[in-house]
């Protein structure tokens, strides 16, 4: 008999829609413990008019 394949870390989120609300709840854990971290630096305060600017690759005349 052949072996069963190892559980793998990073699970699809593609697959219905319980198993992308399971994929979601987790990375709010994470995201959450990743703010908590003392490594964690505070959030960048971005406007919309500055992304806004980053979009443009133009200016027409």
């Amino acid at each position: 008999m052949s072996k069963k394949p190892t559980p793998k870390k990073r699970l699809s989120k593609d697959r219905g829609r319980r198993r992308h609300s399971v994929y979601l709840n987790l990375e709010v854990v994470r995201l959450k413990n990743f703010a908590a971290s003392p490594f964690a630096k505070p959030a960048i305060h971005r406007t919309r008019s500055g992304k806004a600017l980053k979009k443009i690759t133009k200016v027409k005349a």
